[in-house]
């Protein structure tokens, strides 16, 4: 409503002020993921699968999804990837990994919980045994009676009252009916991926930008001097990894908008500017405070835990 339309009415001193809003929006591509989760006789957790970490968070999305299932600590929780041996995992790239491993390491994980409270409450020689409970809680790497009553015994004492050194289990999000075919096509090609249109819903992830740019009459220099985004990637499994690439995505914006360009010998084709001296790229000079404010609920169309792609 402060806006004024009339061009150069809007400044400070010497300085012009533009407003400008855009919006975006980027579709949930999704795929197909295995996962291994172990509980090991110490009472830590183990994920494996063959996915990868190139630096936006995987190791850290999927700890902190096996511990809150199991209901341990993720301190607790090693988790190990890039390894053929693993179980498979689909491509990394198009915003997707995240979704996809979250979902196959939340149901291995949850198969694992279900194993170990049905293992305390009919083995015989679990302390849990003679109470008859027909569930159990798992909190903090802990298992006691949700009525309070009864033993109160770790994940690791309860493994070693009756003599297992482990307890694994692996998870999917294939389709049940997959066959084997079907499946070692999804973790070798592309084509099993699937569109973000498919059935009765369309799957994005939005958002919409709010900037302030300042430009200086006397120098004709161009500055972005405010930042305010709201952006919807539905449930965010790591609220400060899903900021920082925002973050990121703002950044490289408004260099590709004020700074970056690539310089072409016309004569020989070559690139003239190839390296970072004369390459320019933004610092933290060139780079306002700026808020982003996620908006978004889980979509539970979008992946099994309501997640939606965060880095494009």
């Amino acid at each position: 409503a402060r806006r004024s339309p009339e061009p150069r009415s809007m400044r400070d001193g010497t300085q012009l002020i533009g407003w400008g809003v855009a919006a975006g929006t980027y579709p949930v591509r999704r795929a197909y993921g295995e996962a291994i989760v172990r509980i090991l006789a110490d009472g830590s957790v183990e994920v494996e699968s063959s996915s990868i970490d190139m630096g936006q968070g995987t190791y850290t999305i999927l700890a902190q999804t096996a511990a809150e299932t199991v209901g341990v600590r993720a301190d607790d929780v090693v988790v190990k990837l890039g390894d053929s041996r693993f179980p498979r995992a689909g491509v990394t790239g198009g915003s997707r990994l995240a979704g996809v491993m979250t979902g196959a390491v939340y149901k291995a994980a949850s198969s694992a919980l279900d194993q170990l409270v049905g293992l305390a409450i009919s083995d015989p020689r679990s302390p849990f045994h003679a109470l008859q409970a027909n569930t159990l809680v798992v909190a903090n790497g802990r298992i006691a009676s949700p009525r309070g009553d009864g033993p109160d015994v770790s994940i690791a004492e309860l493994l070693k009252s009756v003599g297992r050194d482990h307890i694994e289990a692996t998870g999917d999000t294939m389709p049940e009916n997959s066959t084997p075919e079907e499946r070692y096509k999804n973790y070798t090609t592309i084509a099993m991926a699937l569109p973000h249109t498919e059935g009765d819903y369309s799957r994005h992830s939005w958002c919409a930008h709010f900037i302030e740019v300042r430009v200086d009459e006397d120098f004709g220099t161009v500055r972005v001097s405010r930042v305010v985004s709201a952006l919807d990637s539905g449930r965010l499994y790591n609220p400060k990894l899903a900021e920082s690439q925002w973050k990121g995505g703002i950044i490289m914006g408004i260099g590709q908008a004020l700074l970056e360009e690539g310089i072409v010998d016309r004569r020989h084709g070559r690139i003239v500017n190839d390296n970072l001296a004369d390459y320019f790229v933004p610092t933290n000079a060139d780079i306002p405070d700026f808020e982003v404010i996620s908006v978004g609920i889980p979509d539970l169309h979008s992946s099994v835990l309501g997640g939606k792609g965060v880095g494009e």
